[in-house]
């Protein structure tokens, strides 16, 4: 039933066309169904107990933190599928290695890219390896990343380090469930 409905979704969307050769709706459905035990697991055992202390932290310390909790839950799934987004960078022998720069702009703002990639508004980027955000080194730089813009966005030492750990915590769940903490 759930394999129709997205393959009739990307059909009806011509998404097809745009879309890498693996986002198959087997695929698709094999890999959300993959992650989504250890996410479960991670929101319930580690997440929730989290953003009670934290809401805790934020009553003592006279900050409202709500809003930036809703935001790290948000961040907290989003880096949990995170890293089987390179799947939009294949790749290949065809195309020269991008700079380490574009690399962590690929990391940083993915969506972004994914969408100049597919919208054909710049030609597709050649990381340099088949999974370059499956490693602890990406992980950890983009939990920087999310410290770094948590206190852009907040001017809060507190809201950006439980910003930055929902994300890590988010990248981490994704590693364990692929078995890729060893690189």
């Amino acid at each position: 039933m759930v394999k129709k409905l997205i393959k009739a979704a990307m059909k009806k969307s011509n998404a097809e066309k745009f879309l890498p050769r693996i986002a198959v709706p087997e695929k698709i459905i094999d890999e959300v169904s993959e992650h989504f035990g250890t996410v479960r697991w991670g929101l319930k055992r580690i997440i929730l107990p989290l953003a009670a202390f934290y809401v805790i932290v934020g009553f003592v310390l006279g900050e409202h933190v709500l809003g930036a909790l809703f935001t790290g839950l948000v961040v907290f799934l989003y880096a949990s599928f995170l890293p089987d987004l390179d799947a939009f960078f294949p790749n290949s022998s065809k195309r020269a290695k991008v700079s380490g720069t574009k690399k962590r702009i690929a990391l940083f703002f993915t969506p972004i890219v994914i969408y100049y990639i597919l919208s054909k508004k710049t030609k597709q980027w050649n990381l340099g390896s088949e999974k370059p955000f499956h490693n602890k080194k990406a992980m950890l730089e983009f939990t920087f990343f999310l410290f770094a813009l948590g206190l852009i966005l907040y001017f809060s030492v507190l809201k950006a380090f439980f910003l930055a750990l929902f994300g890590f915590l988010g990248f981490l769940t994704h590693l364990i469930a692929d078995n890729q903490l060893d690189g």
